[in-house]
């Protein structure tokens, strides 16, 4: 039986990571490693962890270095060839972590295990089960929001917002992306896993609960949209930038519409500026990237939608007009990539 190291990112959830840890302590499943990687916290909730979990061990960064960044701290004290990365605001089901591994085991070419998430105050509601991805880089949960669908077969994703990685993938694509602070760090490793040759696979069984807020804030939509492009140019292949650039253009003319109605234009015109200064290490990601390559861009866009759908938005525009002609225009260039 592979051994599991747990590393939870912690950012004064001291409310909500007591029930996470104990969720993971109560696994029906041989001792877990449990690694607390912590944030800069002012909450008290280290010295609360070391109190009631004396055995956990815990990571102080000292300050925010965002998800990413805390996971590839975290690796350092972890033993397991089975990685779980964690946010400190889920809770898991008793069989959670051995159905991901259960997963892992059953084929080498699956990289990563992806669990069931549903809301943690609706229980039979989705929160994701997997995430989808459209050609554009917009990245959306499968099934938000819907009914759980119950039993299911493991299936292929084209993300995983949480998930169960083997070790020896972890270190062979290069761990997360710390230029990434915030938002797109797990769609840019998911893509980096797959690049390389892994597949991605949601476990059904495995579930976990989630305590779910949509952020509405223009730090989410700024970060966001800084990210999508920052991995679009880092990972896709030239011909297939070029290929989507008449859609890259109508979906950033939209999103100028919804800056400017929500108030952080600014910010969006910012992110041009920070990708042009980021520039040069991504070029030299790109580089190295060619190296790990093990597949087309053709299989990695397989699975990706040409539909578009936000979380948390609910306008007829995007869902009669501009979801559709995206597409339209996806089914006349996905053949050609």
């Amino acid at each position: 039986m592979k051994k599991v190291t747990a590393i939870i990112v912690n950012w004064n959830d001291k409310d909500v990571i007591v029930e996470c840890i104990q969720s993971l302590l109560d696994q029906n499943r041989n001792k877990i490693d449990i690694i607390i990687s912590d944030n800069g916290s002012k909450d008290d909730s280290v010295e609360f962890i070391r109190k009631r979990f004396p055995s956990i061990k815990i990571i102080e960064n000292g300050e925010n270095l965002g998800f990413g960044s805390a996971i590839n701290r975290g690796l350092g004290l972890a033993k397991g060839e089975y990685l779980l990365f964690l946010n400190s605001d889920l809770k898991l089901n008793s069989n959670c972590v051995g159905e991901l591994a259960k997963l892992l085991d059953s084929d080498s070419s699956i990289g990563g295990a992806i669990p069931k998430i549903l809301h943690i105050d609706k229980q039979n509601t989705i929160n994701s089960l997997g995430v989808l991805i459209n050609y554009t880089g917009i990245a959306y949960p499968n099934l938000l929001g819907e009914k759980d669908p119950g039993y299911q077969e493991p299936f292929e994703s084209a993300c995983g917002g949480i998930f169960m990685l083997r070790r020896e993938v972890y270190k062979t694509v290069g761990g997360f992306d710390e230029d990434l602070f915030l938002y797109h760090e797990d769609h840019d490793l998911s893509w980096r896993v797959r690049l390389a040759g892994w597949q991605l696979k949601v476990a059904p069984q495995a579930i976990m609960y989630h305590h779910y807020k949509f952020n509405k804030g223009v730090l989410k939509y700024y970060s966001s949209e800084k990210n999508r492009l920052h991995i679009l140019l880092k990972n896709m292949e030239v011909k297939t930038l070029a290929l989507i650039s008449p859609a890259l253009i109508i979906v950033e003319f939209s999103q100028w519409f919804h800056a400017a109605i929500n108030k952080w234009f600014l910010l969006k015109m910012k992110s041009y500026f920070e990708i042009l200064i980021l520039l040069p290490s991504i070029l030299t990601k790109r580089k190295k990237l060619k190296l790990l390559r093990k597949v087309s861009d053709k299989e990695i866009t397989r699975v990706y939608k040409g539909t578009l759908a936000i979380s948390g938005t609910n306008n007829p525009l995007l869902t009669y007009l501009l979801s559709p002609a995206l597409n339209t225009y996806w089914k006349i260039i996905r053949h050609l990539i």
